[in-house]
């Protein structure tokens, strides 16, 4: 009995990961995103400050 409840917290665990997995994915994507703009904008203010 034991081994039939482990058996089934893997699934139910495992199941809850692959739902949330694209959530999770979007918000690491987007985050990344967010990243990639901010030093975007870092470097465009360094580069405007040192032309003027």
């Amino acid at each position: 009995m034991t081994s039939m409840n482990l058996y089934f917290r893997r699934i139910f665990r495992n199941s809850v990961r692959l739902y949330f997995a694209p959530l999770f994915g979007a918000f690491k994507g987007a985050r990344d995103e967010v990243r990639l703009v901010l030093q975007e904008i870092e470097r465009n203010r360094q580069t405007s400050k040192t032309t003027n």
